[in-house]
């Protein structure tokens, strides 16, 4: 029907609904490890079923993000009627676990490592276990996790951490630091695409001076002799509200993800607090093969309860908000420690920021099956307001002198102290080049970054790296 004045046109479509489909089986082949059950209760519907392709789709888009497969898809055969047809999954296992290595290098510091075995496929049930441990020049520490996917046969993740970490003084934190405890989670899904985890954590931590090393005042924060051998019980219950929209989340070139975190110290234990972080990834696919990667994330500390927060409780930060720069080299410090010379102590902060933006490309100039490709990025971020003591009672076995706060440049505390905070807001960047490479022994990354940003007091460290294997 057409109308010339009005210069419109209508139409009418005619649907004619054909005989419904019913699903006769599913069919599984190519899982030569993987077990039946672990990829149908990714399926939303069942043998008998009517034929529902947004179903279908979404159990493809699931089997393919447990990363358990090269490839995955799903196709169907007729029947033994013509109202009965046959899904045929067809998948390629691949391997899932993983060895793997990673570290970093620092002038200072030398070589830090990890080196970690995991698999998300255990026996082919699904099930993730790893065991890492983590030896260095100046750490060592070992942990234990277990997740089962489908806790008593519901799509709930439940599992369980332990761990164990040392650490020893290094130019980045003048302290021996023990660590130990363990969480208890489970993961619920919302929808698809939203995840709600839920946790417990228990743990105590405890740093030590050796009074050898900083036995005169000056070469140590009295913010930090404060709480030295004195172990802390943290016990806190939490939630990470996870909503993902990644087109693959092993190797994501579309989509996004955004992740908040809070938890409530206090339920018993020492320490009181509320603690919140915010995470979020961008992903868009440029030209061919080129994507570009944006990043923003922030957190907050803050004490209740009337309780003062514990310095070994603020943020400290580094190369994970801005590359090129040292592990806690970024955000408030006291100068009253490095009156000797020495660089001031970290006093870490109640407030962060980051942001990322990076562009990966095939280097077109090597083959394509090598699978190396290149990154140029730019990172900018801070960390700041230190909000605990300045001023401390006598400690037994030190000398408690004050020090003329007013007289150091960059001091935001002013008058007699025992720490001299200085503590900005201004913004530290860095920009830099990576190098990725899918090797043989699993993919590795170089970071050499330029800070381009910085306080007088904050520390760089140019060159990182990581890497590892798969079985």
């Amino acid at each position: 029907d057409r109308n010339v004045q009005n210069r419109t046109i209508s139409l009418v479509f005619a649907v004619e609904e054909g005989p419904r489909v019913y699903i006769e089986r599913i069919e599984i082949r190519g899982n030569t490890r993987t077990r039946d059950w672990v990829i149908r209760r990714e399926f939303d519907l069942a043998e008998g079923d009517a034929y529902n392709r947004v179903l279908i789709d979404r159990a493809e888009r699931r089997l393919r993000n447990l990363g358990y497969f090269k490839d995955v898809k799903i196709t169907t055969e007729p029947g033994t009627a013509p109202d009965r047809v046959i899904l045929v999954v067809q998948v390629d296992d691949q391997p899932t676990g993983d060895f793997s290595i990673s570290g970093g290098y620092s002038t200072s510091d030398g070589f830090i490592g990890e080196v970690a075995i995991s698999e998300k496929n255990f026996l082919g049930r699904g099930q993730y276990v790893r065991l890492a441990g983590t030896l260095g020049q100046n750490t060592q520490g070992v942990d234990f996790s277990f997740t089962e996917p489908y806790f008593l046969d519901y799509r709930v993740a439940a599992g369980f951490d332990l761990y164990w970490k040392q650490t020893s003084a290094t130019s980045y934190s003048p302290y021996d630091t023990s660590t130990a405890g363990g969480t208890l989670r489970v993961s619920l899904p919302l929808t698809d695409e939203l995840t709600l985890g839920l946790r417990y954590s228990l743990y105590q931590k405890e740093i030590s001076i050796d009074t050898s090393d900083y036995y005169y005042y000056g070469k140590i924060s009295w913010a930090l002799l404060e709480v030295n051998n004195d172990p802390a019980l943290t016990s806190a219950v939490g939630y990470t509200l996870t909503y993902n929209m990644l087109d693959n989340n092993i190797d994501p070139t579309n989509g996004y993800l955004l992740e908040l975190k809070q938890d409530l110290a206090g339920l018993g234990g020492d320490v009181d607090y509320i603690k919140t972080t915010f995470d979020s990834r961008f992903y868009f696919p440029v030209y061919g093969d080129v994507v570009l990667m944006l990043r923003g994330q922030a957190g907050n500390i803050a004490s209740w309860g009337g309780q003062d927060l514990r310095i070994l409780d603020n943020f400290f930060k580094g190369p994970d908000i801005v590359r090129g720069f040292a592990p806690n080299g970024i955000g408030p410090r006291d100068l009253a420690s490095g009156i000797d010379g020495s660089d001031p102590d970290a006093l870490g902060g109640t407030l962060y920021w980051g942001t990322t933006a990076e562009v990966q490309f095939p280097l077109t100039f090597l083959p394509k099956d090598l699978g190396m490709k290149g990154a140029v990025f730019a990172d900018a971020g801070s960390l700041w307001d230190y909000q605990g003591q300045t001023t401390f009672p006598n400690i037994a076995g030190w000398q408690n002198n004050l020090v003329d706060c007013s007289a150091l440049p960059g001091s935001s505390t002013k008058g007699m102290n025992n720490v001299c905070v200085a503590d900005s807001d201004s913004i530290r960047s860095s920009v830099g080049v990576s190098l990725i490479w899918k090797s043989p022994f699993g993919p590795l990354r170089f970071d050499y970054a330029w800070a381009l940003s910085k306080e007088a007091y904050d520390q760089t460290q140019a060159f990182r790296f990581s890497g590892g294997t798969r079985f």
